[in-house]
């Protein structure tokens, strides 16, 4: 049994949130004493007195400016919990900036680097890449780096990061949460699911411009987008009829029902990364449309999705007319998707590879 603190934000609508609460979950079940040093107000999944909190302010819920002291409180509370891994992600707020230079007061440290790739040309997407160059300079200083897409490792190598401190640790899914249905419906209508941030970096402009210029074509096709965000006013000025709902967020629990309705997922983001959506939608029995970037090239083989360039309106139009007039199509590339799922990405899986970073990790300080 090892005693782990994780810094990290908790229970906001983010793919890193997810990821830090099954890890968080994992990790207990498999009898390990975890403590969360956080600047959120709720975990779940652990007793209070096994949270620690610093603070912070909130840009969004997403990002926070963390106070100054919060490495030192961090250092402070790991030594008076006599804490034997400190597993870090980036990028919740500005703390894991600064935490390394306090290495020599901390116990071994482990960054799980969450950012993707942008994609296209644009003032955002700059910003990105700003932010992404900005936490590879601070991911390079802990003892132990987890990448969550195997695309990500070429940019650390010629960083100069040696690549015993890398190691590839993919999102995973609850398989048993994030299922199909017993039995698909059949109405004649179809129905594509979208999942995230209602912004432009998840592509949901070319969604809804996509799935407006099909539903003219198919009037027998509606749209469903669970996630907030900057575009929701777009969502009115799409169509003139009830066939777009926007259910906003949702408990992350209720998401599988939701999927086990609907007959394909769609999300044409411009940011690269191996997205939970898409795999929580893969496990749920989907066939997928996404964009060819990042690791989701060989996330998504033919048989199992339509991958779609960026940024083209066209593409995912074209993707959803191949769905709409092939049920056979759907329901094959479903099947595949829930396979490679179980057989690749369930957690069960990621949490034993995570415990050995914190091993390695321990045992290297130890020389």
């Amino acid at each position: 049994m090892m005693r782990i603190g994780i810094v990290s934000k908790f229970g906001a609508p983010d793919g890193l949130c997810i990821r830090t609460d099954s890890v968080l979950k994992g990790l207990v079940s498999r009898g390990h004493e975890v403590h969360a040093l956080t600047h959120s107000k709720h975990v779940d999944g652990l007793p209070e007195d096994q949270i620690h909190r610093f603070r912070a302010v909130w840009l969004n819920k997403h990002f926070s400016i963390d106070s100054f002291s919060s490495p030192r409180s961090i250092a402070r509370i790991s030594k008076k919990l006599d804490i034997d891994v400190l597993h870090i992600q980036m990028n919740s707020g500005t703390t894991e900036t600064f935490l390394p230079y306090y290495r020599n007061a901390l116990p071994p440290t482990i960054v799980t680097f969450h950012l993707a790739y942008a994609g296209g040309m644009s003032f955002y997407t700059t910003l990105f890449g700003i932010a992404w160059k900005g936490s590879l300079f601070s991911a390079k200083k802990y003892d132990e780096i987890i990448l969550v897409d195997p695309s990500q490792k070429s940019y650390f190598l010629d960083y100069g990061v040696p690549v015993n401190r890398l190691s590839i640790i993919r999102n995973g899914v609850d398989v048993d949460l994030f299922s199909p249905p017993t039995q698909r419906k059949d109405n004649g209508i179809i129905d594509f699911v979208y999942v995230g941030r209602l912004s432009l970096d998840k592509g949901v402009n070319i969604l809804l411009d996509a799935f407006g210029q099909y539903h003219r074509e198919n009037p027998d096709s509606r749209l469903t987008l669970i996630g907030d965000g900057m575009l929701k006013n777009k969502i009115e000025d799409t169509v003139d009829d009830d066939s777009i709902t926007w259910i906003g967020n949702i408990n992350h629990d209720k998401i599988p029902e939701v999927l086990q309705k609907m007959d394909a997922f769609v999300i044409p983001q411009n940011i690269g990364g191996l997205g939970l959506s898409v795999m929580e939608a893969m496990s749920c029995g989907l066939p997928v449309i996404t964009t060819a970037i990042g690791e989701t090239v060989r996330l998504l083989g033919k048989d199992e999705g339509i991958l779609v360039r960026p940024h083209s309106v066209e593409d995912v139009a074209d993707a959803m007319r191949v769905f709409g007039d092939d049920k056979n199509l759907r329901l094959s590339m479903g099947r595949k998707c829930r396979q490679k799922v179980e057989d690749q990405y369930s957690w069960k899986n990621q949490i034993h590879q995570i415990e050995k970073v914190y091993e390695r990790a321990i045992e290297s300080r130890k020389r």
